[in-house]
């Protein structure tokens, strides 16, 4: 159960969302109080509540595939196939104008499902204390490490909403009961992101490095930890949690030969990653998540008009001598199309149905190769360019190039492009491309002076649907005028 978020009996007030909770803008159940007594009692039950906490972060992500929505289509990583013609407005040929989702609102432009993940991560944190530590079935050192991926998880999916849409609603408490929760206003972004460094800092004193990347566990703390405080500008600690886990012997980069193990699952250069892999006995792995990027050979009678593929603005980043194009990307129908092939482990397992399959791949949200990465934007911004350089090249390096040789206002630009380079389908150029305040450079069309001053680069929400549970909630402004 550890390794696999195996499917658990999980009890009313765990679900992510029911027929008359769906338009809450806090998907909270009722909590039976007789049986909340008698759930919170032991480690096995806790254990179960955890797992029920990583499968609902997974199940948001994959929800019209989002992770990929919010990260990659909104930086214009993508072409889209015709038969997705409601995504086309998140390109830079459409303008970037996230207001125009049709049939995608329920994802895009509704938050409810990550406050499931927050009320459950809540919920364990509430109770947790009160169990005593011969409960758990490792002791205290157990007991401590649920508590810390219950902190971090709380806090990652903050950050994410924050990222996504801005200042949020913060909750740092369950409610039993959905119908008495009081009228909320959303919290300034700092607030949340405080809350979030709070929950972080408490889980560095929980958790150590001797759990699977498919767990929180202490590197991925103190990865999260350097992404905010970057998100803040603050890159004297960024820097400082970068080098904690490149120093720390944990994790290397994967070698070039073998480089596509990395979304295969368990590689050593994985931090934190959520498990997606066939599981026959529990059929959890998808045919439709990571199959947007995949078609014909991959997927049987899957066309292009069907998938996000690569276009020649992508392909142009990329050097003929780079060893990782021609493993992740891959021409398709004579070449007529490229294809992203990360995600590229397609398992048909049903040999009584040839069209039946699963794509067995893990979705990787951080690694080694990303600190690197963000290490280098953290020096560049501390004045430390040449460490700066020498990170960059250390991923240069692996990818077969040699070192980059331009000036200073262009390394910092090369940092942005390696970063795309190397996480591309991996939900977080359009985050980065925020952070690092390249946005008008690279999407002079979307993004004037005037947008970006009003954050409009934030998702907008669906009022129809949170507003009548949430009065006080309000509009993102830039979203007002794209609403229009």
């Amino acid at each position: 159960m550890r390794k696999k978020y195996r499917k658990i009996v999980v009890l009313v007030f765990f679900a992510i969302t029911s027929a008359t909770s769906c338009n809450k803008y806090l998907n909270l159940e009722p909590i039976n109080a007789t049986y909340d007594e008698v759930f919170w009692v032991n480690g096995s039950n806790v254990e179960k509540a955890l797992s029920g906490a990583y499968g609902m972060l997974r199940n948001a992500f994959r929800l019209d595939r989002s992770y990929f929505i919010t990260g990659d289509l909104a930086g214009d990583n993508f072409l889209i196939g015709g038969d997705l013609w409601n995504y086309t407005s998140f390109r830079d040929e459409g303008g970037l104008r996230f207001s125009n989702a049709s049939y995608l609102e329920g994802s895009v432009h509704n938050w409810t499902r990550f406050y499931a993940i927050v009320n459950q991560c809540n919920l364990i944190i509430e109770n947790i204390g009160d169990i005593d530590s011969s409960l758990f079935s490792g002791g205290e050192t157990q007991k401590q490490r649920f508590e810390g991926e219950a902190r971090f998880l709380r806090a990652y999916t903050y950050f994410y909403m924050v990222r996504t849409w801005g200042d949020p609603i913060l909750v740092k408490e369950s409610f039993a009961d959905p119908g008495n929760v009081p009228s909320l206003g959303r919290s300034p972004e700092a607030e949340a992101l405080d809350f979030c460094l709070t929950d972080l800092n408490r889980s560095l004193e929980l958790l150590d490095n001797n759990s699977s990347s498919t767990h929180a566990n202490l590197g991925a703390v103190q990865a999260l930890l350097a992404q905010i405080y970057a998100w803040r500008h603050d890159y004297q600690n960024a820097e400082r949690y970068c080098d904690e886990v490149i120093n720390s012997g944990t994790y290397a980069l994967e070698d070039i030969q073998t480089y596509k193990n990395i979304w295969r699952g368990n590689s050593r250069e994985n931090i934190f990653e959520l498990f997606m892999q066939f599981d026959p006995v529990s059929n959890e792995a998808t045919d439709g998540f990571f199959n947007v990027f995949l078609t014909e050979p991959y997927v049987r009678n899957r066309q292009i008009a069907a998938v996000f593929h690569i276009g020649d603005h992508i392909r142009n980043l990329f050097v003929e001598s780079d060893l990782r194009y021609p493993q992740i990307i891959e021409p398709v129908f004579g070449e007529s199309a490229y294809i992203l092939v990360k995600y590229d482990n397609v398992d048909y397992y049903d040999p009584n149905n040839v069209n039946t399959y699963v794509v067995s791949n893990n979705l990787v949200l951080l690694r080694l190769a990303d600190i690197i990465l963000l290490r280098s934007e953290a020096r560049f911004k501390n004045g430390n360019e040449g460490g700066a350089l020498s990170d960059l090249n250390t991923i240069k390096s692996r990818a077969g190039l040699g070192d980059f040789t331009g000036g200073t206002q262009s390394l910092f630009e090369e940092i942005l492009d390696e970063r795309r380079r190397e996480l591309i389908g991996e939900g977080t150029f359009a985050y980065d491309a925020i952070r690092m305040e390249q946005l008008q450079r690279l999407f002079p069309n979307s993004y004037t002076a005037s947008r970006i001053a009003q954050k409009g680069y934030y998702w907008p929400l669906d009022l129809n649907a949170l507003l009548p549970q949430a009065p006080l909630l309000t509009q993102n402004e830039v979203a007002i005028q794209l609403l229009k």
